[in-house]
């Protein structure tokens, strides 16, 4: 059974308010969960950037400022 978007936000609107309390803490935990997953695969690229010497350790802040405009 497929529905649309809105299909989707009308059946939850008739939902009990329980059900809408529930279904909102999964929610909340899948994004937590996307958002960690998210952070492990930067953390990987990071390391490789390390590894291989495309990204090499400054305090300047300039120096830093210069680096994020480039991206």
């Amino acid at each position: 059974m497929n529905f649309t978007f809105s299909d989707l936000v009308e059946e939850i609107r008739h939902r009990p308010i329980e059900e809408k309390i529930e279904l909102k803490e999964v929610i909340d935990h899948d994004l937590i969960e996307a958002r960690r997953e998210e952070i492990f695969q930067n953390s990987i690229e990071g390391i490789k950037a390390w590894e291989s010497g495309k990204l090499t350790p400054t305090s300047d802040v300039d120096e830093l400022i210069r680096r994020l405009e480039q991206e």
